[in-house]
This record gives structure tokens, sequence and C-alpha cells, in this order.
């Protein structure tokens, strides 16, 4: 019982401390969601092929944050535990939609980097929950002041055309179950977007 005890505890202290790191290293999720960037290039492509990835990949500016640890991580289960304990103390509008966003970011950048790295189903599984937090930020966007409210719309739109962009080159990647699950995100993105562009 006390080893058990301390074990949690332990996982606890370790769990706050990753979660308090963060916060001091982070100076605001949109300044790191803007300023990093990362591209990965698959194994076995052809220059042809590249070049089209490079050039669409270009289309929407709007830069993903590096994901850091994947889900295929053990690991994983820490950086969870910190976002929730992070996402939970965070409680104003405008700084809990900045970190909403900052995930859905680095979901879809994990989602990308694990199907081009042949983990399709955990990929899929991640761009979903990338979309999800998406649209948690969505909903942010009501209890915003007017004057918040416009830029936080543009810079969400601007995400999720970046998203679009993303799944649209990963469709071509995928088996047909996927596939599906691929378009139900990007109708769901498309959806959103547009009850978005008619907020007031």
């Amino acid at each position: 019982m006390i080893k058990k005890t301390a074990l949690v505890a332990i996982t606890l202290v370790l769990a706050v401390g990753v979660l308090l790191i963060s916060i001091d290293k982070t100076v605001s999720p949109t300044k790191a969601a803007s300023t990093l960037s990362f591209t990965v290039e698959p194994a076995s492509t052809s220059p042809d092929l590249a070049g089209k990835e490079s050039l669409q990949s270009s289309q929407v500016d709007y830069f993903l944050p590096y994901p850091g640890i994947l889900p295929d991580s053990p690991l994983y289960k820490i950086k969870m535990v910190r976002d929730r304990i992070w996402l939970w103390l965070t409680r104003q509008s405008s700084k809990k939609l900045d970190l909403l966003l900052l995930f859905a970011d680095k979901r879809i950048g994990a989602g990308e980097i694990l199907i081009k790295g042949n983990k399709v189903a955990l990929g899929v599984s991640t761009l979903t929950k990338g979309e999800k937090y998406w649209e948690r930020a969505v909903g942010e966007v009501n209890r915003l002041s007017a004057e918040k409210r416009m830029g936080a719309k543009e810079k969400l739109i601007k995400a999720s055309l970046k998203y679009q962009e993303i799944l649209e080159n990963l469709l071509l990647r995928v088996s047909a179950e996927e596939k599906t699950e691929l378009e139900k995100i990007l109708n769901s993105l498309k959806s959103l977007r547009e009850q978005l562009a008619n907020f007031q």
C-alpha cells in the first residue's frame, strides 16, 4: 500500500513538474505555434511527388508547431496528463483558445508524421483528436470579447485551412477505410469553418 501511494505521489509530482516547466518555457502558445515549423519528407517518394507536396504545403501560410513526443511513445501518457492539467488550470478564454489551438496543431502534425511513418491507424486517431481540440477552440470564440473575437476567428480559419491541406495530401497515403475517416474530419472542419465565419 505504501509503495503504491509513493508511486502515485511520484507520478503526480513528475506530471506537475513537467506542466510547470512547460508553462514556464512557453512564451505564449500562439507565438510558439507561429515560429516553429517542421517538415517531414517521406523516405520513398519521387522528386515530382515531393515537389508537389512542398508546393501544396506552402499554399497556406500557417506553421504547425513541432509535436514533440508522439502517441507511439511510452512517455506520451505523461504528456497527455500534462496537457489536461494545463488546460484545466487555464481559465481565461483567450488563453484557453490559444492552448486548444496549440494542442490541435500538435495533434495534426503528429498525425501527419505517424501516417507518413506507416502508422496509419494511430495517425488517423491522432488527427481526429486534433480536430476535436480545434472544435473546442471554436467553442471558445463566443466567450471572447468583440475585439478579440475577430483575430481569433481569423487564426482558427487559417489553422483549419492548413489542416485541410494536410488531410487532403494524406488522403493519397491511406486505405479506403482510413480515407473515409479523413473525409469525415475534412467535412467537420469545413462545416465548423462555415459556422465560424458566420459568428458575429
